[in-house]
C-alpha cells in the first residue's frame, strides 16, 4: 500500500494545471484533464467554462466556430462557417456548420448551435486544411472548396452568397480559378459555376491574376503558427 502511495506521488508534482494544459491545447474536455491526472474541481477554480463541457482561458475570447471544433473533432467546419473562418465574412454565423460523413454519428451537443451537413466521397475528404486557433485544432475546408460546396447548397443558402464567395475570394488571391474548377467538378457544380466564373474573368482577369501572384509572392510557411478568427486582432 505505502509502495503504491510513494509511486503515485511524482505524478501529483510533475502533472500540469489547468491553466497550463489550457495554455497548450487551448480548450480543454473532460477526457483532456483526466489524461493528466487533473482532479475535475479545478476547472471551476482556473478556468471558465465556454460551453458545455468544454472549459478555456478566461482572458481569451474564442469563436463558436473553434468552440465546436474542440467539441466535434472529427467534423470540418464547412459552408459559412468557413468562409468566416477564412476571412470572407465579417460577422460569424449563429450556427456552426459542420460536414461529417453519410454513416458517421450525429454531433449530439447543443452549444454552440450547429448545423450538421454529410458529405461522401471526395466531397467530404477532399480540401481538408489543418489549422490551430489558440492551439485548437481546426479541421476546415479550403476556400476553393467552400465555394464550390456554397454553389453545391445554393438552394438552401442562396445564390447571392455564393457568389460573393466566388468574386472576393479570387479578388483577394484566396484561391485560383482552376482550384475552384476542380473542387466543383468533385461537387458535381461545375456547369452551374463555370459560367459566373467566365464573367468574372472576363471582368476582372487582370486583378485575380494579380492578387493571385501578390499571394504567393507574399505566403510562406509559419511553422508552429496559431491561425483563425480567434487570433485576428
Amino acid at each position: 500500500m505505502a509502495s503504491n502511495r510513494l509511486r503515485a506521488r511524482p505524478d501529483r508534482f510533475t502533472r500540469p494545471s489547468a491553466s497550463e494544459l489550457a495554455d497548450r491545447l487551448g480548450l480543454l474536455r473532460i477526457r483532456d484533464v483526466e489524461a493528466h491526472g487533473i482532479p475535475r474541481p479545478r476547472l471551476r477554480v482556473e478556468l471558465r467554462e465556454v460551453a458545455p463541457g468544454i472549459w478555456g482561458r478566461g482572458g481569451r475570447s474564442f469563436s463558436r466556430t473553434t468552440i465546436a471544433a474542440k467539441g466535434v473533432p472529427q467534423a470540418v467546419v464547412c459552408l459559412s462557417s468557413a468562409l468566416y473562418f477564412h476571412g470572407l465574412l465579417s460577422e460569424e454565423p449563429p450556427e456552426v456548420f459542420l460536414a461529417i460523413g453519410e454513416k458517421a454519428r450525429r454531433p449530439r451537443r447543443q452549444q454552440p448551435r450547429l448545423r450538421v451537413v454529410r458529405f461522401s466521397g471526395a466531397a467530404l475528404s477532399e480540401g481538408i486544411e489543418h489549422h490551430s486557433d489558440f492551439g485548437v485544432p481546426v479541421r476546415v475546408y479550403s476556400v476553393a472548396k467552400t465555394v464550390a460546396d456554397l454553389f453545391k447548397y445554393r438552394s438552401k443558402l442562396g445564390y447571392p452568397g455564393a457568389v460573393r464567395a466566388l468574386r472576393d475570394s479570387l479578388l483577394a488571391g484566396l484561391c485560383t480559378p482552376e482550384e475552384i474548377l476542380r473542387f466543383g467538378a468533385i461537387c458535381h457544380v461545375t456547369r452551374i459555376l463555370a459560367p459566373y466564373l467566365e464573367v468574372l474573368m472576363a471582368r476582372h482577369g487582370a486583378e485575380i491574376q494579380a492578387a493571385v501572384a501578390n499571394r504567393r509572392t507574399l505566403t510562406a510557411p509559419r511553422v508552429g503558427a496559431s491561425s483563425g478568427p480567434g487570433n485576428l486582432g
